[in-house]
């Protein structure tokens, strides 16, 4: 109560420091100015931490409501600090100290006693903090990452899912005994997928070097110096195309495992996949495109062959289906270097609509899989699996190909059929073969299983987000230079 014995403003409980972004700024008369100050990367927690301890403020409340209010008042500041009180603009960073308590309408406000400007927002933000980012149209939020993080609660809470991912993932393996390394991002010799690389040129050594494209022939060169479980969080570059589910720079997790095979990264993916859900979402079932993805249920595995037999009623070595399937979904047979290659794209067309609950998918053909141990049982097919769920391939493993001699007819295999189908893919046009780590295999490399998984399209599936660009901070663009 007021002096008066009436309800009124007071101030109550200890005295806080807090700061934050100014989010919103009201009159209330010449002599009184109610704000609102938020702390976005820390959001309710932090308003818990500020109320901590405060007389009658039950938790509850205490979490109802994001932002802080502020209740700034001439009488308390004093002419100098009103004067900063007046020239304060929404989007400001402003530190306050005071005491908190309740308006004489119950709002839990911090009486203010100091404020200090920390940052002046010389912009106005496009509209009033805290809102929803429906004013700021995919581009501008993807171009300046800023503003949608300022304005959006949707795309911070992506962001803050994916930086959780990230460190579940690395306790995970952490947890299991394996080794967090760090290999080159630069290589002499592109190598480890095939894909297009981006090519720097250093200058003091004279050398054309390669943006890694993956990290595998470095980490699987760690397993024959004796480290059996490593792992490498970190990016990867293709000079290829941007697509919903595809940029150039992309982050991935890597790891490889000495006396363990494909069957072993299976029941690991499996395990890990859940990990990260209960760490992270606190459920098993997610939803992607409406769709529920249930996690806990049981995987299933099926051949690379089976599936094109059993969604397209089509056997992988049946010419006439094949090309027939292909025309059908407006493919011309002729603009294939190789019956393989044009199996292929029909079998990602017809089988990957249909891979909605997770899904390994095993024994791919050993044209496809250079790195990858063959089949016991059929040379022409590999011990290897890709994951998928909700329609998106997730991750690739492989029982890692060992014998030094077999690896180099391989990779002189590869070089020849990307050669005569004039492929500009993993240095192999310019005749680069990594004979360094053929090398590395003569010195002995275990039995062992290795597997990636992109965390960006790991973050896609985990916030429900169905386009790449939406999960990583500063996706690649055009410059605009609209931009002021």
């Amino acid at each position: 109560v007021g002096p008066d014995g009436k309800p009124g403003d007071q101030p109550r409980g200890e005295t806080v420091r807090i700061a934050g972004r100014l989010g919103n700024l009201r009159s209330s008369g010449a002599k009184l100015r109610f704000a609102t100050l938020y702390d976005r990367s820390r959001g309710e927690v932090y308003r818990e931490q500020v109320l901590a301890g405060t007389a009658d403020i039950e938790g509850a409340e205490a979490k109802k409501a994001r932002g802080i209010q502020l209740y700034l008042e001439f009488s308390a500041l004093g002419e100098r600090q009103w004067a900063i009180v007046e020239a304060l603009d929404l989007a400001d960073w402003i530190g306050v100290v005071g005491q908190v308590g309740r308006t004489r309408r119950g709002e839990i406000s911090v009486f203010a006693a100091e404020i200090h400007v920390l940052g002046k927002a010389m912009l106005p933000p496009p509209h009033q903090a805290g809102a929803d980012s429906g004013e700021l149209s995919a581009e501008t939020r993807s171009r300046q990452r800023y503003l949608d993080l300022m304005m959006s609660d949707a795309s911070l809470s992506t962001f803050l899912v994916r930086s959780r991912l990230v460190a579940a993932v690395r306790r995970f393996f952490t947890d299991r005994g394996f080794l967090e390394v760090e290999t080159p991002m630069m290589h002499p010799i592109p190598g480890g997928a095939t894909a297009k690389p981006f090519v720097t040129h250093h200058n003091a050594l004279d050398l054309d070097l390669y943006l890694r494209i993956a990290p595998e022939l470095h980490l699987k060169r760690l397993l024959v110096g004796g480290l059996e479980r490593v792992f490498e969080c970190n990016r990867n570059f293709r000079n290829e195309g941007i697509s919903p589910r595809h940029n150039p720079e992309f982050t991935m997790i890597e790891w490889y495992q000495a006396y363990a095979d494909h069957v072993a990264m299976m029941d690991l993916s499996e395990e890990l996949f859940r990990h990260l859900a209960d760490a992270v979402v606190g459920t098993r079932v997610l939803t992607y495109d409406g769709i529920r993805i249930d996690l806990d249920r049981p995987w299933r595995r099926i051949s690379y062959h089976d599936a094109l037999l059993e969604f397209g009623g089509i056997a992988y070595d049946d010419r006439a289906a094949v090309e027939g399937a292909a025309r059908k979904h407006g493919l011309d047979p002729a603009d294939f270097p190789s019956f393989d290659r044009l199996a292929n794209e029909v079998w990602e067309l017809i089988v990957e609509p249909h891979l909605v609950q997770p899904t390994f998918i095993t024994d791919q053909p050993s044209w496809l899989t250079p790195l990858c141990k063959a089949h016991p049982d059929d040379p022409a097919k590999t011990l290897r699996f890709e994951l998928f769920i909700a329609r998106m391939e997730l991750g690739n493993a492989y029982t890692e190909l060992n014998d030094p001699d077999l690896q180099r007819a391989r990779f002189a295999q590869q070089a020849a059929e990307a050669a005569a189908a004039k492929d500009d893919e993993a240095g192999v046009v310019a005749g680069l073969v990594d004979d360094d780590y053929c090398t590395a295999l003569d010195h002995g490399l275990p039995a062992c299983g290795g597997q990636g998984i992109g965390i960006d399209r790991l973050a896609m599936l985990f916030t429900g987000e169905s386009n790449i660009r939406d999960v990583i901070l500063f996706p690649t663009m055009r410059p605009d230079q609209r931009i002021d």
